[in-house]
């Protein structure tokens, strides 16, 4: 058995000084013109163990694992540091100033609280400073790569909606009227023939007559009724789908099930297609974006690394 690996790693990083750490330092990677080094590497490595407690008990091959994944990670941060400096993007002392005013704001801190804080993590105010640089660099750099790139139309909107109404319209109530037909056992022809009376009888409802006296006319081959108020998602599957997309006055087509035909005639909704639709279109504008969001992210980090000279030494 490969015994863990984390407390006698992290044992030699504690233990090990500046001096020793820059003697011992070599090249992990070489990304286009810079360079990342292994102490730079074993540093991440230790933040994400210390920070993560179910990795304090690695072997050999999980450890390996871990330090292939982190450099990775440092690997594209470089890239994206690269890119943000080709494109000239800048954070400016105001914009930094605003964000951290906004962190203490919106945490109910001041200045000296937000200090002594990041003093218990470890983290000293200029290093604070610079994360929080670094993170809204990042933010322009993805807003100007990524997202300024991502279109989402309002017929995609639309187009999602209509495909997956059941979906939105679960909590709806509805009313509805139900014919029930018989299938004749056996027999195809008197079972095409029932199909047939089915589809004729749907013609009626659709062309606006009456629905019970359609059902009278029925006699003996149907019966059914008025099956009162409903919530839409304790339906069974095949009837949502069934009645997906049908508005007041709507039948849909004939369904099928337990060896009887079924139809359905809408009589009202809580809320037709279309006020529903004004209801959730934002939501779904926001999930499509991001859907599409991720998507572009990983071409880009794709192309980035397509595009660099990136060479492993480790």
């Amino acid at each position: 058995m490969q015994r863990p690996l984390f407390l006698f790693f992290l044992s030699l990083l504690l233990a090990a000084t500046p001096v020793t750490a820059k003697t011992l330092s070599k090249i992990a990677a070489i990304v286009n013109d810079d360079i990342i080094t292994t102490y730079q590497l074993d540093q991440a490595v230790m933040k994400d163990l210390t920070s993560n407690t179910n990795k304090n008990q690695l072997d050999i091959t999980q450890f390996g694992q871990v330090k292939v994944q982190i450099l990775d990670k440092l690997i594209n941060e470089k890239l994206m540091e690269q890119q943000a400096k080709k494109l000239g993007l800048q954070v400016s002392d105001e914009e930094l100033n605003s964000a951290i005013a906004d962190v203490v704001l919106k945490n109910g801190l001041t200045d000296e609280t937000l200090k002594q804080a990041l003093s218990t993590q470890g983290v000293t105010m200029p290093q604070y400073r610079e994360q929080v640089k670094d993170e809204i660099l990042h933010y322009k750099l993805l807003s100007r790569e990524v997202n300024y790139k991502v279109l989402v139309t309002s017929k995609e909107v639309r187009d999602h909606f209509d495909q997956n109404i059941a979906e939105y319209a679960g909590g709806a109530k509805l009313n509805l009227n139900q014919i029930i037909y018989d299938l004749p056992d056996g027999n195809e022809k008197q079972i095409a023939k029932r199909r047939k009376q089915v589809e004729a009888c749907r013609k009626q409802l659709i062309s606006g007559k009456d629905f019970n006296e359609v059902l009278a006319d029925q006699g003996d081959l149907a019966s059914g009724g008025e099956m009162g108020e409903l919530v839409e998602a304790d339906l069974s599957q095949p009837l949502q789908e069934a009645l997906a997309g049908l508005k007041v006055g709507d039948v849909c087509e004939p369904l099928e099930l337990d060896g009887k035909l079924y139809i359905f005639q809408v009589t009202s909704r809580d809320s037709d297609g279309d006020v529903l639709f004004e209801q959730v279109k934002d939501q779904i504008r926001k999930n499509l974006k991001q859907e599409k969001g991720n998507t572009r992210l990983k071409e880009w980090k794709k192309e980035l690394h397509e595009n660099a000279r990136i060479e492993i030494r480790i």
